[in-house]
């Protein structure tokens, strides 16, 4: 049998977030990454979006392991949602990753602890996973332990970065393996793919320890309370800030079940090298002087169930926000959630503190490549064929553009979609394939629902056209004898609006009366014609679109 080499984006390559690529080779299958991400206002009732992993239940039997690059949500936050469909494939990680995965496994809402082998690496490790040789090279991002991938495929290497950015002096950490991908750059690249998120910007990514200065400026001139909000996993910047808190004598609460965890797991393996004793009980805020109390909670983006809107609203149990603190946000702004976050900036404005984000300060360095890390990248390694991804589409074309900058031709250039299959061919190169089931799996109360188009579209409508709901009186041969009622909810008004529902009551009686409604025999039959009479009239009559159901009874 011919040997086949395919790379499949499954997600992250028209979005931010549910980042995932499948690479196979015959009868073996490496799953990089398996994240999540966050739906747009008009999927109504979703909470979550995972890469449609129908292609994989197919071939589960294919699959030798998840290997992730590192602990961000956008890259593990579907694991735990498709693991048991897919036989329980092992999981393989840096130590931090494997810590931040093991936490998500144990919450009972997906009862897999001891389910799932759950592999650590170390960045100088290489694993075998079917007749794929992985290796890894550490790279800079904003959380412990992230990698870049190296796998050995019979036809060459494919390097897959994960999020990066090339940071010489980063915080409290090593900096990016260098000497590892100017050597497998001298071995011969296939196929490099290279995370995309900031192609737009220009220049060199900033320094996490070029942010530890401005940090350093807001503790010297904060008379009251610091209350700092970011990612749970974005554990640098909790490195940061606890680190501060500690030179200039505060005490730190840290406030949010995932905050909590993040930073239980970060003193586990060391990755937070103060005294035990900086850390107090959110219930002890009140012993103190404001001035000696630093915050770190979830929220910069405007979550509503979140730390940070719980203290603004006076929801949180011990602390609210008052005039004399200074509000932190440090974290880079999820697309999705710019209006949640400007909602965010003027409620914190109005309630009399003093607010510090990313427009006002560099607060947040940001964990992704710009253009001149992308050149110094491609230049290293060299690659036969160069992929963007991670990002909108827009986003991995400015990748192209910089890319073509340091002699990447077009036609080693690979564009990909969610879904879209590249196989390799020996002499002709990659070449564009079928494109598989890539729609988004919705998430909704932690589990997976089969929400379809339909459902959407009727959630849609009740959020802005309401619902109309009629009731007829029918008897055994579907005559009417009971005069329709109509209840409007999210329509009209009914005890103001009472023309209209007289109108639509009128309506269905009069289409019943003019023999409109005839030679029916099936109850379904009737509600369908009635339904859709009603909505064009309406549509007519009134220019509104709302839900329209109907009840049939006995007439009693």
């Amino acid at each position: 049998m011919d040997k086949k080499l395919k790379v499949i984006t499954l997600g992250g390559v028209e979005e931010v977030g549910i980042n995932s690529t499948i690479i196979e080779n015959n009868d073996d299958i490496v799953v990089i990454d398996f994240g999540l991400g966050f739906p747009d206002d008009d999927l109504f009732g979703i909470d979550l979006l995972i890469p449609n992993f129908d292609y994989l239940k197919a071939n589960k039997s294919k699959i030798r392991g998840f290997v992730i690059t590192h602990g961000h949500l956008d890259h593990i936050g579907g694991l735990a949602y498709v693991m048991e469909e897919l036989g329980f494939p092992p999981v393989y990680g840096a130590q931090m990753t494997i810590e931040i995965i093991k936490e998500k496994f144990s919450d009972p809402v997906f009862n897999l602890k001891n389910k799932v082998k759950l592999i650590e690496f170390s960045p100088d490790d290489s694993i075998f996973l079917g007749k794929f040789k992985v290796s890894f090279f550490r790279v800079n991002h904003n959380i412990p332990d992230s990698v870049g991938i190296i796998i050995a495929t019979d036809y060459g290497n494919i390097v897959h970065t994960g999020d990066f950015k090339f940071d010489n002096t980063p915080f409290q950490e090593p900096v990016t393996e260098y000497h590892k991908i100017v050597k497998v750059g001298e071995e011969g690249v296939l196929l490099a793919m290279s995370d995309s998120t900031n192609a737009t910007k220009s220049g060199m990514s900033v320094s996490e320890s070029g942010i530890t200065p401005v940090l350093e400026n807001i503790f010297i001139n904060s008379k009251g309370r610091i209350i700092a909000a970011t990612f749970s996993s974005l554990l640098t910047r909790v490195n940061q800030l606890i680190s501060l808190s500690y030179k200039y004598g505060r005490k730190v609460v840290v406030s949010g079940i995932s905050m909590e965890n993040s930073v239980k797991i970060a003193k586990k393996l060391g990755y937070l090298k103060v005294p035990e004793g900086i850390f107090i009980k959110v219930d002890e805020v009140s012993k103190y002087k404001d001035s000696e109390i630093l915050v770190i909670t979830t929220g910069a983006q405007g979550e509503e169930n979140a730390g940070l809107m719980k203290m603004i609203t006076g929801e949180h149990q011990y602390i609210n926000i008052v005039n004399t603190d200074t509000v932190v946000l440090s974290s880079s702004v999820i697309p999705t959630n710019a209006m949640l976050i400007q909602k965010l900036l003027d409620t914190i404005v109005s309630s009399g503190a003093h607010v510090i984000h990313q427009n006002i300060m560099d607060v947040h360095a940001g964990g992704h490549a710009h253009q001149e890390d992308h050149k110094l990248f491609l230049n290293l390694i060299k690659p036969k064929f160069f992929m963007p991804i991670e990002g909108y589409q827009s986003f991995l074309d400015a990748h192209i553009q910089t890319a073509k900058t340091v002699g990447i031709k077009d036609e080693q250039i690979l564009m990909p979609k969610n879904g879209l299959v590249f196989e390799y061919f020996p002499g002709r190169g990659f070449v564009r394939g079928e494109r598989i089931k890539h729609s988004p799996v919705r998430i909704s109360d932690n589990s997976i629902w089969d929400v379809g188009n339909k459902i959407i579209k009727e959630r849609s409508q009740l959020s802005e056209q309401g619902v109309v709901l009629i009731v007829i009186g029918v008897d055994s041969h579907l005559k009417l004898i009971k005069d329709p009622y109509v209840i409007s909810k999210g329509f009209v008004y009914s005890s103001k609006n009472l023309k209209i529902i007289n109108y639509i009551e009128n309506f269905v009686k009069k289409s019943f009366e003019d023999n409109i409604i005839t030679n029916i025999k099936d109850k379904s039959e009737l509600k369908k014609i009635i339904i859709s009479k009603v909505e064009k009239e309406i549509l007519n009559k009134f220019k509104k679109e709302p839900l329209v159901l109907l009840i049939l009874n006995n007439g009693k």
